[in-house]
């Protein structure tokens, strides 16, 4: 039997989580209603990671389809994102297995398909890698599905708007960059000016791959209790809404999938995150501070 809970007003299991055994019988059970997607930031002909080997049937997804590219990489409105998964091949009613190599870019593109309206989406831990440890085969042929029409409806109440935060007055700001960027040392990226961070945030842990906070040094991810024990330390959980960010909602991605393991019931993703808050991307390429306030160190 599964194991459901409320969580803002959206019934979801209980943990998004799976491992090769459930894949494993989830193929034998659902056929061609299941897709498995490999996720990168690479276009689709050149995905490297994926042509060196990938788990046998899965399609490549290239994270830039749900993005608006530069100057700013925020998410793209749901028409569009509705779109892009149709030309996946993905349905609404399709069950969709996403792993990478990069933990947050699974985690980013399992949280999208979450907000997006997949009726049932899931996070394969450890992928590829725990793929091969259980002695099961790759595979390099490039696939592609047939495109369909992508109708699900959206779940808006998995994501923190900019005007939200605003409005957030009770709400826990839980910023997962790392210290750097949280005092305003760094922007932490490359195309981004503004540093800082959102009034009132607090620090929860860099959910970067590199740091290994989050994930194991095999890319596992870390028991949920030991992420519940963090953010005990961290003082995030309050019993009160906790809104994730970090620059453009990666890491705050894999943050939001632990808090889908833990039960939390309320919680959101700024997906925006710092970028969007600091900063107006203008269409030139250029950028400017943004109206809302900033703390640094």
């Amino acid at each position: 039997m599964r194991a459901w809970v409320l969580l803002a007003g959206l019934a979801c299991q209980a943990d998004p989580v799976v491992d090769v055994e459930w894949l494993r019988a989830a193929q034998r059970r659902l056929g061609a209603r299941l897709v498995v997607a490999e996720a990168s930031w690479a276009a689709d002909g050149s995905a490297p990671q994926y042509a060196a080997g990938h788990i046998p049937g899965a399609i490549h997804i290239n994270t830039d389809v749900f993005e608006n590219g530069r100057p700013s990489w925020h998410l793209r409105p749901v028409p569009e994102l509705h779109a892009a998964l149709g030309r996946l091949g993905i349905g609404p009613e399709t069950t969709v297995v996403v792993y990478s190599q990069q933990t947050i870019a699974a985690a980013r593109v399992w949280w999208v398909m979450e907000y997006a309206g997949v009726r049932d989406v899931r996070y394969l831990d450890g992928g590829l890698g725990a793929w091969k440890r259980a002695g099961l085969p790759a595979d390099t042929a490039t696939v592609f599905l047939p495109p369909v029409r992508f109708s699900g409806r959206p779940r808006p109440q998995v994501l923190a708007t900019t005007a939200r935060v605003r409005q957030a007055r009770n709400a826990v700001l839980a910023d997962v960059r790392s210290v750097a960027e949280f005092r305003g040392e760094t922007s932490g990226y490359s195309y981004l000016d503004a540093k800082g961070r959102i009034p009132g945030a607090i620090s929860a842990g860099n959910a970067d791959d590199a740091t290994r906070l989050y994930q194991n040094p095999d890319g596992t991810l870390r028991r949920a209790e030991e992420i519940r024990a963090l953010w005990q330390r961290t003082g995030i959980l309050t019993g009160g809404e906790v809104i994730f960010y970090c620059g453009s909602g990666w890491r705050s991605s894999l943050a939001y999938l632990y808090a889908r393991r833990l039960g939390l019931r309320r919680v959101r993703n700024y997906s925006d995150g710092w970028s969007g808050w600091s900063t107006i991307f203008e269409p030139g390429g250029g950028q400017r501070p943004s109206r809302n306030p900033v703390e640094r160190r």
